[in-house]
Protein backbone atom coordinates (compact mmCIF):
# COMPACT_ATOMS: atom_id res chain seq x y z
CA UNK A 1 0.00 0.00 0.00
CA UNK A 2 2.69 2.45 0.79
CA UNK A 3 4.22 1.79 -2.59
CA UNK A 4 1.35 2.64 -4.04
CA UNK A 5 0.81 5.94 -2.67
CA UNK A 6 4.96 6.89 -3.24
CA UNK A 7 3.84 6.33 -6.62
CA UNK A 8 0.80 8.48 -6.79
CA UNK A 9 2.19 11.03 -4.79
CA UNK A 10 5.46 10.80 -7.20
CA UNK A 11 3.93 13.35 -9.98
CA UNK A 12 2.55 16.20 -7.81
CA UNK A 13 6.09 16.34 -5.95
CA UNK A 14 7.67 16.50 -9.59
CA UNK A 15 4.76 19.05 -10.33
CA UNK A 16 5.72 21.21 -6.94
CA UNK A 17 9.32 21.23 -7.29
CA UNK A 18 9.13 22.23 -11.27
CA UNK A 19 6.95 25.28 -10.12
CA UNK A 20 9.42 26.34 -7.00
CA UNK A 21 12.06 26.58 -9.41
CA UNK A 22 10.21 28.54 -11.65
CA UNK A 23 9.23 30.98 -8.82
CA UNK A 24 13.46 30.82 -7.70
CA UNK A 25 14.01 31.90 -11.36
CA UNK A 26 11.44 34.47 -11.57
CA UNK A 27 12.80 36.11 -8.20
CA UNK A 28 16.36 35.66 -9.55
CA UNK A 29 15.25 37.17 -13.05
CA UNK A 30 16.45 34.37 -15.33
CA UNK A 31 13.50 34.63 -17.35
CA UNK A 32 13.97 32.28 -20.17
CA UNK A 33 14.93 29.52 -17.14
CA UNK A 34 11.72 30.58 -15.80
CA UNK A 35 9.32 30.66 -19.04
CA UNK A 36 11.04 27.16 -19.69
CA UNK A 37 9.58 26.20 -16.65
CA UNK A 38 6.20 27.68 -16.82
CA UNK A 39 5.20 26.30 -19.89
CA UNK A 40 6.16 22.82 -19.18
CA UNK A 41 3.84 23.05 -16.44
CA UNK A 42 1.46 24.58 -18.36
CA UNK A 43 1.58 22.03 -21.23
CA UNK A 44 0.48 19.78 -18.11
CA UNK A 45 -2.33 22.21 -17.03
CA UNK A 46 -0.54 22.74 -13.78
CA UNK A 47 -1.08 26.98 -13.76
CA UNK A 48 -3.39 28.83 -11.84
CA UNK A 49 -4.60 32.59 -12.09
CA UNK A 50 -1.24 34.13 -10.73
CA UNK A 51 0.89 31.39 -12.21
CA UNK A 52 -0.29 32.38 -15.91
CA UNK A 53 0.28 35.65 -15.59
CA UNK A 54 3.45 35.18 -14.26
CA UNK A 55 4.13 33.18 -17.41
CA UNK A 56 3.14 36.46 -19.66
CA UNK A 57 5.52 38.24 -18.30
CA UNK A 58 8.47 35.97 -18.50
CA UNK A 59 6.63 35.45 -22.07
CA UNK A 60 6.84 39.39 -22.73
CA UNK A 61 10.50 39.78 -21.21
CA UNK A 62 12.02 37.15 -23.39
CA UNK A 63 10.17 38.51 -26.84
CA UNK A 64 7.43 36.20 -27.11
CA UNK A 65 4.69 38.78 -27.14
CA UNK A 66 2.26 36.64 -28.91
CA UNK A 67 2.82 33.72 -26.34
CA UNK A 68 2.48 36.99 -23.66
CA UNK A 69 -0.86 38.07 -24.65
CA UNK A 70 -2.10 34.28 -25.19
CA UNK A 71 -1.51 33.89 -21.28
CA UNK A 72 -2.78 37.17 -20.23
CA UNK A 73 -5.48 36.53 -21.90
CA UNK A 74 -6.34 33.25 -19.91
CA UNK A 75 -4.75 34.54 -17.02
CA UNK A 76 -7.62 36.83 -16.87
CA UNK A 77 -10.21 34.86 -17.91
CA UNK A 78 -9.27 32.30 -14.47
CA UNK A 79 -9.38 35.32 -12.38
CA UNK A 80 -12.12 36.54 -13.74
CA UNK A 81 -14.16 32.66 -13.28
CA UNK A 82 -12.65 32.50 -9.52
CA UNK A 83 -13.99 36.46 -9.00
CA UNK A 84 -11.07 38.17 -8.44
CA UNK A 85 -12.31 41.05 -11.14
CA UNK A 86 -9.17 43.44 -9.92
CA UNK A 87 -6.58 40.87 -10.64
CA UNK A 88 -8.06 39.75 -14.13
CA UNK A 89 -8.70 43.76 -14.70
CA UNK A 90 -4.74 44.16 -14.26
CA UNK A 91 -3.91 41.38 -16.46
CA UNK A 92 -5.97 42.72 -19.26
CA UNK A 93 -4.17 46.51 -19.05
CA UNK A 94 -0.87 44.72 -18.93
CA UNK A 95 -1.80 42.69 -22.20
CA UNK A 96 -3.24 45.92 -23.84
CA UNK A 97 -0.22 48.34 -22.83
CA UNK A 98 2.27 45.85 -24.24
CA UNK A 99 0.22 45.69 -27.52
CA UNK A 100 -0.33 49.45 -28.08
CA UNK A 101 3.45 50.03 -27.44
CA UNK A 102 4.34 47.34 -30.36
CA UNK A 103 1.98 49.32 -32.52
CA UNK A 104 -1.25 46.99 -32.48
CA UNK A 105 -3.60 49.91 -30.85
CA UNK A 106 -6.89 48.29 -32.17
CA UNK A 107 -6.18 45.35 -30.33
CA UNK A 108 -4.52 46.63 -27.23
CA UNK A 109 -7.06 49.02 -27.23
CA UNK A 110 -9.90 46.98 -27.29
CA UNK A 111 -8.50 44.92 -24.31
CA UNK A 112 -7.92 48.29 -22.53
CA UNK A 113 -11.67 49.10 -23.42
CA UNK A 114 -12.90 45.83 -22.39
CA UNK A 115 -10.91 45.94 -18.46
CA UNK A 116 -12.94 49.68 -18.18
CA UNK A 117 -15.96 47.39 -18.48
CA UNK A 118 -15.44 44.78 -16.32
CA UNK A 119 -14.33 47.24 -13.66
CA UNK A 120 -17.42 49.43 -13.83
CA UNK A 121 -19.58 46.60 -13.98
CA UNK A 122 -17.95 44.88 -10.58
CA UNK A 123 -18.25 48.54 -9.19
CA UNK A 124 -14.72 48.38 -6.87
CA UNK A 125 -13.05 50.09 -5.15
CA UNK A 126 -9.43 49.25 -6.16
CA UNK A 127 -6.28 50.33 -7.47
CA UNK A 128 -6.38 49.29 -11.33
CA UNK A 129 -8.88 51.98 -11.52
CA UNK A 130 -5.90 54.34 -11.65
CA UNK A 131 -4.16 51.95 -13.88
CA UNK A 132 -6.87 52.26 -16.89
CA UNK A 133 -6.66 56.17 -16.66
CA UNK A 134 -3.72 56.08 -17.23
CA UNK A 135 -4.02 55.39 -20.92
CA UNK A 136 -6.60 58.49 -20.97
CA UNK A 137 -3.29 61.16 -19.77
CA UNK A 138 -0.99 59.81 -22.88
CA UNK A 139 -3.64 60.17 -25.55
CA UNK A 140 -3.48 64.23 -24.86
CA UNK A 141 0.37 64.34 -23.49
CA UNK A 142 1.19 66.30 -26.92
CA UNK A 143 -1.79 68.01 -28.07
CA UNK A 144 -2.80 69.16 -24.47
CA UNK A 145 -0.20 69.10 -22.09
CA UNK A 146 -2.24 71.01 -19.21
CA UNK A 147 -4.99 68.02 -19.01
CA UNK A 148 -2.58 65.24 -19.64
CA UNK A 149 -0.89 66.39 -16.35
CA UNK A 150 -4.38 66.55 -14.86
CA UNK A 151 -5.10 63.32 -15.36
CA UNK A 152 -1.59 62.03 -13.80
CA UNK A 153 -1.70 63.59 -11.12
CA UNK A 154 -5.62 62.67 -10.68
CA UNK A 155 -4.10 58.78 -10.90
CA UNK A 156 -1.19 59.73 -8.44
CA UNK A 157 -3.65 60.44 -5.74
CA UNK A 158 -4.89 56.72 -6.06
CA UNK A 159 -1.13 55.76 -6.22
CA UNK A 160 -0.87 56.82 -2.86
CA UNK A 161 -3.74 55.76 -1.39
CA UNK A 162 -3.20 52.11 -2.13
CA UNK A 163 0.66 52.49 -1.86
CA UNK A 164 1.36 50.72 -6.08
CA UNK A 165 5.02 51.58 -6.62
CA UNK A 166 4.62 50.69 -10.51
CA UNK A 167 1.60 53.28 -10.83
CA UNK A 168 3.42 55.87 -8.63
CA UNK A 169 6.37 55.77 -11.05
CA UNK A 170 4.39 55.62 -14.43
CA UNK A 171 2.23 58.72 -13.12
CA UNK A 172 5.55 60.74 -12.36
CA UNK A 173 6.85 59.96 -15.31
CA UNK A 174 3.48 60.78 -16.85
CA UNK A 175 3.63 64.33 -15.27
CA UNK A 176 7.42 64.43 -16.04
CA UNK A 177 6.49 64.20 -19.77
CA UNK A 178 3.32 66.67 -19.09
CA UNK A 179 5.63 69.27 -17.96
CA UNK A 180 8.06 68.97 -20.92
CA UNK A 181 5.63 68.83 -23.28
CA UNK A 182 4.09 72.25 -21.79
CA UNK A 183 7.78 73.64 -22.17
CA UNK A 184 9.01 73.40 -18.49
CA UNK A 185 12.10 71.16 -19.21
CA UNK A 186 13.48 71.90 -15.38
CA UNK A 187 10.15 70.59 -13.42
CA UNK A 188 9.80 67.70 -15.98
CA UNK A 189 13.36 66.41 -15.86
CA UNK A 190 13.17 67.15 -11.97
CA UNK A 191 9.57 64.40 -12.07
CA UNK A 192 11.51 62.00 -14.80
CA UNK A 193 14.52 61.99 -12.08
CA UNK A 194 12.02 60.89 -9.25
CA UNK A 195 10.29 58.38 -11.27
CA UNK A 196 13.44 57.17 -12.39
CA UNK A 197 14.77 56.69 -8.41
CA UNK A 198 12.02 53.92 -8.05
CA UNK A 199 13.20 52.08 -11.06
CA UNK A 200 16.52 51.95 -9.83
CA UNK A 201 16.17 51.00 -6.01
CA UNK A 202 14.22 48.27 -7.35
CA UNK A 203 10.66 49.16 -6.14
CA UNK A 204 9.50 48.89 -9.75
CA UNK A 205 8.63 45.42 -11.48
CA UNK A 206 10.51 44.95 -14.97
CA UNK A 207 7.64 45.59 -17.49
CA UNK A 208 7.06 49.03 -15.89
CA UNK A 209 10.71 49.31 -15.52
CA UNK A 210 11.41 49.35 -18.84
CA UNK A 211 8.94 51.88 -20.02
CA UNK A 212 9.80 54.15 -17.76
CA UNK A 213 13.90 53.66 -19.00
CA UNK A 214 13.04 54.05 -22.24
CA UNK A 215 10.71 57.25 -21.91
CA UNK A 216 13.04 59.08 -19.44
CA UNK A 217 16.17 58.94 -22.14
CA UNK A 218 13.81 59.89 -24.97
CA UNK A 219 12.20 62.66 -22.96
CA UNK A 220 15.98 64.32 -21.62
CA UNK A 221 16.93 63.69 -25.62
CA UNK A 222 13.91 65.57 -26.82
CA UNK A 223 15.17 68.66 -24.65
CA UNK A 224 18.94 68.18 -25.21
CA UNK A 225 19.27 67.21 -21.66
CA UNK A 226 22.47 65.58 -22.81
CA UNK A 227 24.09 64.75 -19.20
CA UNK A 228 20.61 63.05 -18.14
CA UNK A 229 20.32 61.08 -21.41
CA UNK A 230 23.91 59.84 -20.75
CA UNK A 231 23.78 58.92 -17.06
CA UNK A 232 19.83 57.42 -17.53
CA UNK A 233 21.55 55.54 -20.59
CA UNK A 234 24.23 53.94 -18.57
CA UNK A 235 21.84 52.83 -15.66
CA UNK A 236 19.60 51.18 -18.30
CA UNK A 237 22.64 49.23 -19.87
CA UNK A 238 23.49 48.00 -16.37
CA UNK A 239 19.68 47.31 -15.78
CA UNK A 240 19.92 45.40 -19.19
CA UNK A 241 23.46 43.70 -18.56
CA UNK A 242 22.10 42.35 -14.88
CA UNK A 243 19.22 40.34 -16.96
CA UNK A 244 21.01 38.42 -19.94
CA UNK A 245 17.43 36.74 -21.21
CA UNK A 246 15.62 40.01 -21.64
CA UNK A 247 14.34 40.63 -24.68
CA UNK A 248 12.54 44.25 -25.05
CA UNK A 249 14.33 47.62 -24.11
CA UNK A 250 18.05 45.80 -24.83
CA UNK A 251 17.23 47.15 -28.40
CA UNK A 252 16.31 50.68 -27.74
CA UNK A 253 19.16 50.81 -25.04
CA UNK A 254 21.91 50.34 -27.88
CA UNK A 255 20.15 52.32 -29.92
CA UNK A 256 20.54 55.22 -26.82
CA UNK A 257 24.16 54.17 -26.53
CA UNK A 258 25.15 54.80 -30.53
CA UNK A 259 23.63 58.23 -29.49
CA UNK A 260 25.68 59.23 -26.93
CA UNK A 261 28.59 57.65 -28.73
CA UNK A 262 27.62 60.18 -31.71
CA UNK A 263 27.51 63.13 -29.54
CA UNK A 264 31.00 62.57 -28.21
CA UNK A 265 32.12 62.08 -31.78
CA UNK A 266 32.85 58.57 -31.77
CA UNK A 267 31.11 57.40 -35.14
CA UNK A 268 32.61 54.12 -36.10
CA UNK A 269 31.80 53.22 -32.56
CA UNK A 270 28.39 54.32 -32.41
CA UNK A 271 27.48 52.69 -35.98
CA UNK A 272 28.90 49.55 -34.61
CA UNK A 273 26.61 49.93 -32.29
CA UNK A 274 23.31 50.78 -33.69
CA UNK A 275 24.03 47.91 -35.80
CA UNK A 276 23.96 45.59 -33.08
CA UNK A 277 20.59 47.17 -32.20
CA UNK A 278 18.96 46.85 -35.67
CA UNK A 279 20.41 43.06 -35.62
CA UNK A 280 18.69 42.19 -31.90
CA UNK A 281 15.22 44.54 -32.93
CA UNK A 282 14.60 42.36 -36.42
CA UNK A 283 14.19 38.80 -34.77
CA UNK A 284 11.33 38.88 -34.26
CA UNK A 285 10.07 41.30 -36.82
CA UNK A 286 7.38 43.60 -36.06
CA UNK A 287 9.22 45.66 -33.38
CA UNK A 288 8.72 49.73 -33.36
CA UNK A 289 11.87 50.41 -31.97
CA UNK A 290 13.69 49.40 -35.47
CA UNK A 291 12.86 52.25 -37.28
CA UNK A 292 14.43 54.85 -34.54
CA UNK A 293 17.15 52.47 -35.20
CA UNK A 294 17.32 52.83 -38.65
CA UNK A 295 17.01 56.03 -38.29
CA UNK A 296 20.00 56.59 -36.44
CA UNK A 297 21.78 53.97 -38.59
CA UNK A 298 21.15 56.63 -41.48
CA UNK A 299 21.94 59.72 -39.01
CA UNK A 300 25.57 58.02 -38.69
CA UNK A 301 26.04 56.95 -42.48
CA UNK A 302 24.98 60.51 -43.73
CA UNK A 303 27.84 62.22 -41.31
CA UNK A 304 30.14 58.97 -42.17
CA UNK A 305 29.37 60.73 -46.30
CA UNK A 306 28.28 57.20 -47.14
CA UNK A 307 24.70 59.32 -48.72
CA UNK A 308 23.69 56.64 -51.01
CA UNK A 309 23.56 54.31 -47.54
CA UNK A 310 22.07 56.75 -45.50
CA UNK A 311 19.07 57.37 -47.82
CA UNK A 312 18.19 53.76 -48.25
CA UNK A 313 18.25 53.75 -44.22
CA UNK A 314 15.94 56.82 -44.26
CA UNK A 315 13.76 55.37 -46.46
CA UNK A 316 13.68 52.27 -44.51
CA UNK A 317 13.07 53.76 -40.90
CA UNK A 318 10.29 55.84 -42.54
CA UNK A 319 8.69 52.49 -44.03
CA UNK A 320 9.18 51.70 -40.15
CA UNK A 321 7.09 54.33 -39.07
CA UNK A 322 9.73 56.57 -37.66
CA UNK A 323 9.80 59.86 -39.03
CA UNK A 324 12.63 60.68 -41.81
CA UNK A 325 12.81 64.01 -41.03
CA UNK A 326 14.61 66.51 -39.92
CA UNK A 327 17.74 63.67 -41.04
CA UNK A 328 16.43 63.34 -44.51
CA UNK A 329 16.80 66.94 -44.96
CA UNK A 330 20.48 66.97 -43.84
CA UNK A 331 21.53 64.41 -46.52
CA UNK A 332 19.05 66.39 -49.62
CA UNK A 333 21.27 69.89 -48.37
CA UNK A 334 24.67 67.10 -48.45
CA UNK A 335 23.54 66.19 -52.16
CA UNK A 336 23.57 69.68 -53.33
CA UNK A 337 19.51 69.45 -53.58
CA UNK A 338 19.09 72.91 -51.39
CA UNK A 339 15.89 73.72 -52.70
CA UNK A 340 14.39 70.06 -51.97
CA UNK A 341 15.96 70.26 -48.64
CA UNK A 342 14.19 73.76 -47.86
CA UNK A 343 11.01 72.50 -49.10
CA UNK A 344 11.06 69.53 -46.27
CA UNK A 345 11.77 71.77 -43.37
CA UNK A 346 9.25 74.02 -44.28
CA UNK A 347 6.71 71.29 -44.47
CA UNK A 348 8.16 70.55 -41.08
CA UNK A 349 6.53 73.79 -40.12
Amino acid sequence: YGAVVAQASRPDRVADDELAAAQEAYEQQRWAVAYALLAAADRQGLLDAEQLDRLGTVAYLTGATEDAALAWERAYRTYLRDGAVARGVRCAFWLGLVLVVRGEHARGGGWLQRAQRELAEAGLDCVEHGYLQLPAGLRVLHSDPAAAHATFQEVTAVADRFGDPDLQALCRLGQGQALVAAGDAPGGVSMLDEAMVAVTTGEVSPIASGLIYCAVILACRDVFDVRRAQEWTVALSRWCAGQPDLKPYRGQCLVHRSEIMQLRGDWSDALDEVRQACAHLSDPPGDPVFGMALYQQAQLLRLRGELGRAEEAYRRASECGHPAQPGLALLRLAQGRVDDAMAAIRRLG
